[in-house]
């Protein structure tokens, strides 16, 4: 099965990922790999160029630096922060799968249906307001949206359906560049506008395409053993403020390529970026 990362930089000279981050999209890419197909990343031209410093660019079976094109597209990148991955899934021939660069898959797994998430989310959660609370500009929500739809979290998606795809996107693309929130609003106030266009119009675009979604596990398997996935987009906040515990992730993150992946350990010994890691001793 065919998946695809994404990685944004918005071609900023100061880009830089965490060590905890360098060894989950490591594992992400070669877990993957292992037990369900190809991987490709998807970036821009700063993005590329890191990785290639870092030596990390042939995690990936091939990378693409068509998110240079974003540039152009009129919507504003610090509301919309995962535009890049709805643009990558513009170019994806289906069937495919999106994945986090966060987010790891540890088994193979079989998709029998045209839609799967990871999980819903609650859409009584407080960053899913009503219509009401969007302001844009020269466009309107359509009148049948089903606003009582529990929301899709899309940090893994499988499509199957070319026809969903292409009605999630086109809306989603007129949505981002038409938003205008008021100037006062940042930070929690504007996370509305990129849950809604991203997980809750992906519940509605389903039901109007009379698509059916799977949810492939639920909040409290992700935060249990995790056996099948792993995703550490709420730790983030701390490992970012407790350098020791995110250290102890790396350690274990470099235990389990070294188990998994036995071939790549001498490769990542010797990396910058990740061989502090790999001294066990």
């Amino acid at each position: 099965m065919r998946a695809f990362h994404t990685l944004r930089t918005k071609n900023k000279s100061d880009f830089a990922l965490a060590d905890f981050e360098i060894f989950t999209l490591i594992l992400s890419a070669l877990e993957w790999q292992k037990h369900n197909g190809e991987i490709f990343l998807y970036t821009d031209t700063t993005g590329k160029n890191f990785l290639r410093e870092a030596e990390l660019l042939d995690l990936w079976d091939g990378v693409e630096t068509s998110l240079d094109e974003m540039d152009k597209l009129g919507m504003d990148e610090n509301i919309f922060w995962a535009g890049a991955k709805l643009f990558a899934l513009s170019k994806q021939p289906l069937p495919c799968v999106m994945i986090d660069l966060d987010f790891i898959v540890w088994r193979s797994l079989n998709f029998d249906c045209k839609l799967a998430v990871i999980h819903r989310e609650s859409k009584n959660l407080s960053c899913y307001p009503d219509k009401n609370y969007f302001r844009l500009k020269n466009f309107s929500l359509p009148e049948n949206l089903n606003w009582s739809l529990d929301p899709c979290n899309a940090a893994l998606v499988y499509f199957g359906d070319k026809n969903f795809v292409a009605r999630y996107v086109e809306f989603a693309f007129e949505f981002m560049r038409a938003a205008e929130p008021l100037a006062n609003q940042s930070g929690w106030d504007l996370l509305p506008y990129m849950v809604f266009v991203e997980q809750r119009w992906f519940a509605m675009c389903a039901e109007l395409c009379g698509v059916e979604v799977q949810s492939l596990s639920d909040l409290e398997e992700l935060f249990g053993e995790q056996k099948t996935f792993t995703h550490i987009w709420g730790y983030k906040k701390f490992f970012r403020e407790n350098p020791a515990t995110a250290e102890k992730f790396c350690r274990d993150c470099a235990g389990r390529i070294v188990h998994d992946f036995p071939q790549t350990v001498e490769k990542f010994s010797r990396l910058p970026l990740t061989k502090k890691y790999f001294s066990f001793s």
